[in-house]
């Protein structure tokens, strides 16, 4: 009896608890529910990040719910150990790629998140000067990891991973990741800031600190592995 009681209880607390979430809890603050792009990021937002990756369904929706226009493409193979899933075209957001691009939902979404809450804050609160186009090397390429023969696929083989290289801002100067990385220096302190703050949203983010093919550019990726360098 002591047993079935102490149960009752705590389904009790639980369905209590349950009520309280979705009843009074904030959506952003509410682990149980999805991701929006536009709500300020909190504590759990790289959780419902990470559980986009197993759950196409919900990050369609995220997508499809957001202010972004974009197009979902079909799941294609394109060579040996190539292709991709779940993959949406993004054709435009706040700020420009100099083109469409093409990315599996999960890392369109951390883009965007990472654009919205921290590429335009930081470029405001630093440079007082808004992001109006982002240079990059591309999104989907099938290739090994660094090009090398017999290596694995690189996470851009499935369209999971874009490349940062720079930025352009609203008075037409350029940050680069080449020439301004390391820098004691207004542009370089703003690469130092977005780089730690995109290792929030991303899986691996790799920068020029990881190795000389990374010297001109982030590579930021929704892969299986966790590495912020």
């Amino acid at each position: 009896m002591k047993l079935l009681a102490f149960l009752i209880v705590c389904a009790l607390v639980t369905a209590g608890g349950f009520y309280v979430l979705d009843r009074h809890v904030p959506d952003r603050f509410n682990p149980f529910e999805p991701l929006a792009i536009a709500d300020a990021p909190t504590f759990l937002t790289g959780m419902k990040l990470t559980r986009l990756r197993m759950n196409g369904d919900e990050c369609r929706a995220v997508l499809e719910q957001s202010d972004l226009d974009v197009e979902f493409l079909p799941d294609r193979e394109t060579g040996e150990n190539c292709g991709f899933e779940n993959v949406a075209q993004l054709r435009q957001s706040s700020i420009s790629y100099g083109g469409d691009i093409t990315l599996t939902c999960p890392a369109l979404v951390a883009l965007a998140v990472w654009e919205e809450h921290d590429l335009k804050p930081a470029a405001e609160e630093m440079l007082g000067r808004e992001i109006i186009r982002i240079r990059h090397y591309g999104t989907y390429a099938c290739r090994n990891v660094n090009n090398r023969p017999g290596g694995r696929r690189s996470e851009h083989a499935y369209a999971n991973a874009i490349d940062i290289a720079g930025f352009v801002l609203e008075d037409s100067s350029e940050i680069s990741v080449l020439d301004d990385w390391g820098d004691d220096s207004e542009a370089g302190r703003f690469l130092d800031t977005v780089h730690e703050r995109a290792c929030e949203r991303f899986a691996v983010v790799l920068g020029p600190d990881y190795n000389n093919a990374h010297a001109n550019h982030f590579h930021l990726d929704m892969g299986p592995f966790m590495t912020c360098r």
